[in-house]
């Protein structure tokens, strides 16, 4: 008999008086339907999507602020060869621009890398770390860590 015979009268199986026929040893006969338990379907919550936001927000400041103070350190350059212009604000302001390139080119992707560590993130960190020692290359290709302190403690004290 198909499957689907076997389970269509079986609420008035259940109903019905039992068949004739030999009793079990216990006494009277028990209609027993097999047990239909059905589990729930556990349905995976969906993953939280502010880390995506927060490496996206890390990675603009760390392209985006590098490469604004990087121009804005140019353009205080031209700036400072006007010989009719003094040269202590330009100072000033190059040391703070100097300052912004560093942060965001070196503070922000190891930040990143940190904070992707402490997330379990490993690919994240990954990433970051390799952004934080390209950064440092290429930062420390245009000058040395001992220029730059030095040009910081100079622009900064005039």
């Amino acid at each position: 008999m198909s499957p689907k015979k076997k389970h269509k009268n079986k609420r008035n199986t259940a109903a019905a008086p039992a068949a004739p026929g030999p009793a079990p040893a216990g006494g009277t006969r028990t209609a027993e339907a097999p047990s239909r338990r059905r589990t729930p379907v556990r349905l995976d919550e969906p993953k939280p999507r502010w880390p995506i936001a927060l490496w996206t927000l890390l990675t603009l400041a760390w392209l985006g602020g590098t490469a604004l103070f990087f121009l804005l350190i140019l353009a205080e350059g031209l700036a400072m060869m006007d010989p009719q212009r003094s040269a202590e604000p330009s100072l000033r302001a190059t040391a703070w621009y100097l300052v912004g390139m560093v942060t965001c080119a070196l503070a922000v992707p190891a930040a990143g890398a940190a904070t992707a560590a402490l997330l379990r993130r490993k690919i994240a960190a990954g990433l970051f770390t390799l952004a934080t020692a390209a950064s440092a290359i290429a930062v420390f290709t245009l000058a040395g860590p001992a220029q730059i302190i030095d040009a910081l403690r100079g622009g900064l004290s005039a």
